[in-house]
């Protein structure tokens, strides 16, 4: 059970590192006109309204990942939530507008294990 708990608890952290990670990537080409998943970033207003929204949803999910870690198994739903429809939307943006989308449809797959292994513990 340990082993589960490990894994559970490593997709908490993975996810929590790659929301980081984007939200410095957001954040940067908001402030700095650059990043490092867009040749040719926009300093049009919107870009920048849109893309600073977004990198502190980032940010949030990050801390969230990270709290629900703190009780992975009672916690458990956030898994799934953030598989569907939080991975599968940025999978799909991914798909359409980048080459990371491999590395979207490997977090998928981590979290609904991590959420399929936390369902069957029991803590009782």
């Amino acid at each position: 059970m340990e082993n589960k708990i490990i894994f559970i608890r490593f997709t908490y952290w993975y996810g929590a590192i790659l929301d980081l990670l984007v939200f410095l990537d957001m954040i940067i080409s908001v402030i700095f006109e650059f990043s490092v998943s867009l040749s040719n970033v926009s300093s049009d207003i919107s870009y920048k309204y849109q893309t600073g929204t977004g990198s502190f949803l980032m940010l949030g999910w990050t801390i969230l990942l990270l709290w629900a870690d703190r009780k992975p198994i009672e916690r458990k739903d956030i898994l799934l939530i953030t598989a569907i429809p939080v991975v599968i939307g940025i999978t799909l943006i991914n798909i359409i507008y980048t080459f990371f989308w491999f590395l979207s449809l490997i977090t998928f797959f981590f979290f609904i294990i991590a959420y399929l292994i936390a369902r069957k513990i029991d803590l009782s």
